[in-house]
This record gives structure tokens, sequence and C-alpha cells, in this order.
């Protein structure tokens, strides 16, 4: 189990960061494995139906969390995932 300071979430094992195949779709939007959230979601007790209609919060908590254990475990940075981060931290 990955901590967060705000929150606890379960990663799926078996799977890598690499699985959830992010991508940027449009200037402000992205795209990732739904799949492979549907998952998360059920291991961790959370209703999909509800975090489709804003998915926002939750899949930016899985992005924050599985990147941090990637980094922390050696993984190599994701330019996409870097790109994000530089974003957020100028908006803030």
């Amino acid at each position: 189990m990955t901590t967060d300071s705000l929150l606890t979430l379960k990663l799926p094992e078996g799977y890598t960061f690499a699985d959830l195949k992010l991508r940027r779709c449009e200037d402000d939007a992205i795209d990732l494995d739904m799949d492979l959230v549907q998952l998360i979601c059920k291991i961790n007790g959370l209703d999909f139906q509800k975090v489709l209609q804003n998915p926002g919060p939750v899949v930016t908590s899985i992005l924050s969390i599985w990147y941090k254990t990637h980094l922390a475990e050696g993984g190599a940075p994701d330019a996409l995932m870097e790109e994000l981060k530089a974003q957020r931290h100028t908006l803030n």
C-alpha cells in the first residue's frame, strides 16, 4: 500500500506506472487507460461510475501517488508527468 499525505491508495500488483498509458490528447487534456483506473477504484472500494462523473480528483490522486512510487522505486521520469508537475507548480 502506498500512502500520500492526504490519501491512502492501494495500487494494483503486477502493473507499472507505464501501464496507465498516459498521453496528452489535447493541449489541456490527458488520456489514460480507464480500465486500469476502474481496477484501482475496485481495489480501493471506490464507485467507478461516480468517479466517471468527476474523474479529475481521483485520477489526479492516482497519477500523483503512483508516479511518486514509480520514481521512489527507481523508475525513469515520465516526460508528460514532469510537464504536468511543472504546470501545477506555476499555477500555485
